[in-house]
């Protein structure tokens, strides 16, 4: 629950043993009606009654008297930051930091707001606002579920993610090495441009989410292959996309748990992959072809300090501009800053091999 340490700072006062001791139904119950009294505003008789009448029988009266307490009293004011907007004290420490006290707060907050929901549509109509930067992306309204017989070529994605992959399209190139490919979020721009797309995972079960797409969308030129990105099984492209494994704090707005899971532990293993993919990708570009590198990370270790790592590993490439509105470039990158863009937060960087 995205929500767990703002809602443990809650509870915590009126409970008379510690949060942890509960058995998991108890403070799932617990969590579960805060949640509503504080988040969803829902009237506290409500929130309570439905909470109560869902946990086990014995411990209802507890629940019942520590959610009513939460209910009369509140919750506790001046709450640090990061337990206010729940993030982990990590986050907080290295984006204030970065971004000040202010921006870092303002990116918790969008970080905790409902995701929009959209498409990449290019080749069909589809009732919905437009994109804010891109021809064929449409936003459309939450109805509960998508229905599946209306999917037909259309690809739901960030728009954020829609912008790294038209703009990894729009290269010249007649092959390309798609790496990391599932489940086929960039193959859907790459195989509309035409060519040949060698799409590479090293993930069996995300492979077949990859064939269901390409059955659904109809990526006649578009090859899958199940292999370590790390060691390809290809020794040239015209284009070679690499969307790289990372820590993913630009998209927690949209994977909501991921918060809990940042460490330095993950930064470091996600950075030490990405070198390896970006080394192994390197050798497989022409000269005059295009390397493309993107993340759905806010973190420089992930971003400008790896492309300064590549950039003195491999001298016989220079960096080009990435193609994508200039609203979001920065330095000739791709730079997403969430709540300034209103999309997710990506970052993605091209190459040409100049020899």
């Amino acid at each position: 629950m995205a929500w767990r340490l703002r809602l443990d700072a809650a509870l915590e006062p009126f409970c008379s043993r510690p949060l942890q001791s509960l058995q998991i139904e108890v403070l799932s119950a617990l969590r579960i009606g805060a949640f509503q009294l504080l988040v969803l505003d829902t009237p506290a008789h409500a929130a309570v009654s439905a909470t109560v009448d869902a946990c086990p029988p014995r411990a209802r009266p507890f629940v019942n008297a520590v959610l009513r307490r939460l209910a009369a009293e509140g919750e506790p004011r001046d709450l640090p930051p990061w337990i206010a907007q729940s993030h982990p004290r990590e986050l907080w420490d290295r984006w204030s930091a970065r971004y000040g006290a202010a921006g870092a707060e303002t990116l918790m907050r969008w970080d905790n707001s409902p995701p929009d929901l959209g498409c990449w549509c290019p080749s069909r109509e589809v009732e919905g606002a437009p994109g804010r930067y891109l021809e064929g992306y449409r936003y459309f309204e939450r109805s509960g579920r998508l229905d599946p017989s209306g999917m037909e070529g259309i690809y739901v994605q960030d728009e954020g993610a829609a912008v790294v992959a038209s703009g990894a399209a729009s290269l010249p190139g007649e092959t390309v090495l798609d790496i990391c490919a599932a489940p086929g979020g960039k193959t859907a721009h790459l195989a509309s441009k035409g060519g040949t797309v060698l799409s590479i995972d090293s993930s069996v079960e995300r492979m077949g989410l990859w064939k269901e797409n390409a059955r659904r969308l109809g990526w006649e030129s578009c090859h899958p292959v199940v292999a370590d990105c790390t060691a390809l099984p290809v020794s040239s492209a015209d284009r070679v996309v690499v969307d790289a494994p990372c820590t993913g704090t630009g998209v927690l707005r949209r994977r909501t748990d991921a918060r809990w899971g940042f460490s330095a532990g993950l930064l470091a293993r996600c950075t030490a992959v990405q070198a390896a993919l970006l080394d192994a990708a390197a050798e497989c570009v022409r000269p005059g072809g295009s390397l493309v590198y993107s993340v759905c990370s806010l973190e420089p270790e992930e971003s400008t300090m790896q492309v300064s790592r590549f950039e003195d590993a491999h001298p016989g490439y220079r960096r080009a501009e990435f193609p994508a509105p200039g609203v979001l470039v920065r330095d000739g990158m791709l730079c997403i800053f969430p709540p300034e863009h209103g999309i997710d937060g990506h970052f993605a960087v091209r190459w040409e091999r100049m020899s």
